[in-house]
């Protein structure tokens, strides 16, 4: 199933117009490959139960409502949920937002789990048979592997180029699971840097250092400070400095600055957006902050960094 619009479902009302597509989409919703690629400014879907999904979103931000978290899909990370999550999405924003989500068809990830602990040659053996493994997916905020995004990146552009083979849709949606899978190891491997806790302390604290990390990526355009972030984990602000750099290499703060920043540079290059605007929409409270930013992280100021993406829009055929 590919839709490349604003599927029309709750909480829009029902219609003659939409029965149809409603009988049409809930007798194939959940039980095979989905991809749903839609550009608007307002959207909002009410909480239900979903299989295996992968979330990315450009121009603005999604917020997915699991529980009671807010996470905010959005150019610079995207999210994970497994089979069974429960959750509600809405976009909100003076500007279109892209929104991509993929949802695999039901034992998929277990079926290509199976496969990749099977070796190749088992399969002389066993022919199309293949045993399933459990896999479970860490659903917090991250930035996407290379092969991750490379494969949602060439999803996106065969759907929006007009694909609509189930075929086509299958063999896409194995590479994004098979690069999935590769890659959750190394997003686990992070947990290991807090050698010196129990198993058990050990697990709690990951998910409560992440529950940081998911806080500062949905709020950073808000005037969010370290006091909140140790709320939002459930930890005092001089644990969670300590161990949030042990796991991310950085400290909250400086994720927080390092999310604002990226967010303003995509500004400046893609929009043309007001300077109080930028600010705005990328957290800073003011314009020598971000400049400064700016300059330590990309070696330009905000019209240098306009100028450069007009040359090179210049430049294009």
């Amino acid at each position: 199933m590919i839709l490349r619009d604003l599927p029309d479902l709750p909480p829009r009302p029902p219609t003659r117009a939409n029965a149809a597509f409603r009988r049409w989409f809930y007798e194939r919703w959940g039980r095979e490959n989905a991809v749903i690629v839609y550009r608007t400014h307002r959207a909002e879907f009410v909480p239900h139960t979903q299989a295996l999904s992968i979330k990315r979103a450009w121009g603005g931000a999604e917020d997915y409502l699991v529980g009671s978290q807010r996470l905010a899909v959005s150019d610079s990370h995207g999210l994970i949920l497994n089979d069974g999550a429960h959750y509600g999405a809405r976009i909100s924003s003076p500007t279109p937002v892209t929104s991509l989500a993929v949802f695999f068809r039901p034992g998929m990830a277990e079926e290509l789990a199976g496969a990749a602990a099977q070796a190749a040659s088992k399969s002389l053996d066993h022919g199309p048979s293949i045993a399933r493994a459990a896999w479970h997916f860490s659903e917090h905020l991250r930035v996407f592997e290379r092969g991750v995004e490379e494969r949602l990146a060439r999803l996106l552009a065969g759907v929006c180029h007009g694909e609509t083979d189930d075929a086509w849709l299958e063999e896409q949606l194995q590479g994004v699971l098979w690069a999935m899978l590769h890659a959750e190891p190394g997003w686990r491997e992070r947990s290991r840097r807090l050698q010196t806790l129990s198993r058990s302390a050990h697990a709690e604290l990951q998910q409560r250092v992440d529950r940081a990390a998911d806080f500062i990526l949905s709020c950073y355009t808000e005037p969010i400070t370290l006091d909140q972030i140790a709320a939002a984990a459930g930890l005092s602000k001089y644990h969670l400095v300590r161990c949030f750099a042990q796991v991310h290499g950085v400290t909250p703060m400086a994720l927080l600055t390092r999310t604002r920043t990226r967010a303003a540079e995509r500004l400046l290059r893609e929009t043309t957006l007001s300077m109080a605007e930028v600010l705005a929409r990328s957290g800073f409270g003011s314009r020598q902050t971000l400049f400064r930013q700016l300059r330590r992280l990309c070696g330009a100021g905000g019209r240098e960094l306009r100028q450069r993406a007009s040359r090179l829009a210049l430049s294009l055929p």
